[in-house]
């Protein structure tokens, strides 16, 4: 490499260097919009979030795991949650933790999975839910964000979202289903493997059919839907987003939550993060 170019070449890299290299902007962005963060080193309360803390724990049959969780190093443990069969869901508060709104909004979710699906007992068991509550249920069809697995012997991966419902007491259309649910089939999970799920939506709640909503799966792109209207209107006063909503035998680990539907660069970011997430992601004390 002649003197010139050599010049050139090392201007450039300690430019990069001086501005923290093409990840600089994605960490930039995931920090700024990251509202909620939870990886189970401490416990089951998040490590930061700009609403209220503290975890919900329905049932007894939940364990929390101080050590071998994802971000665990040789000389540092991290913790995991696991969800034994019977358990009940783990849950935080909407209200500031989540990012709803009764106009135009969007947002994205991100979170590890440890799971055979294959050893799974109920239909379509959901690891993540965040809808109505109407008494002391969820309905599962009428303005929801889930991530699921199809019945079995499939048990494919799901990501949906679905509108507020016209007719309470209407059977969803298969059609209807169809539109709104994200499938990434054959995923081949094993048990002791940990895999990375993320999801992002915007343009709910805006009154047009520009409505998008996509998923990704160990940081690639597994599909993506748009040109829908899609209204969802919640009464967040109490309202929880949930983990193992129903039937999620399996391990979690490192729940974020963003005020912004995550890029397919910010996805791969959180499936393999240059800078460990418990310091990029938390922003308070």
């Amino acid at each position: 490499m002649d003197t010139t170019r050599r010049a050139a070449f090392a201007a450039v890299m300690c430019i990069a260097i001086a501005c923290g290299g093409p990840d600089k902007a994605i960490e930039d962005s995931l920090r700024e919009h990251v509202i909620f963060f939870s990886n189970f080193e401490k416990g089951m309360d998040a490590l930061w979030s700009e609403g209220d803390t503290r975890a919900g724990l329905d049932g007894a049959k939940t364990r929390h795991h101080l050590n071998d969780g994802v971000a665990a190093m040789p000389d540092a443990s991290d913790g995991y949650l696991e969800f034994e069969e019977g358990s009940g869901a783990l849950s935080y508060v909407v209200k500031t933790n989540f990012p709803y709104s009764e106009s135009t909004w969007e947002g994205g979710v991100a979170f590890w999975l440890d799971v055979d699906p294959g050893s799974l007992t109920k239909d379509y068991p959901e690891p993540f839910h965040a809808g109505k509550k109407e008494g002391g249920g969820y309905p599962w069809d009428d303005g929801v964000i889930f991530v699921d697995f199809t019945k079995a012997p499939e048990r494919s991966l799901r990501y949906g979202c679905y509108p507020n419902k016209a007719d309470k007491d209407a059977e969803l259309p298969d059609e209807v289903v169809a539109q709104h649910v994200i499938e990434a089939s054959g995923v081949g999970w094993k048990a002791d493997e940990w895999h990375h799920v993320a999801i992002g939506w915007k343009n709910f709640n805006s009154g047009q059919p520009n409505a998008e909503w996509a998923l990704f799966v160990d940081g690639k792109e597994a599909g993506r839907k748009s040109g829908l209207q899609l209204d969802i209107t919640w009464d967040t006063t109490d309202l929880p987003f949930r983990f193992n909503h129903y039937g999620y035998v399996g391990k979690i680990d490192e729940i974020a939550v963003f005020k912004k539907m995550l890029t397919p660069d910010e996805a791969r970011y959180l499936h393999s993060p240059k800078r460990p997430l418990n310091v990029l992601l938390k922003k308070g004390p």
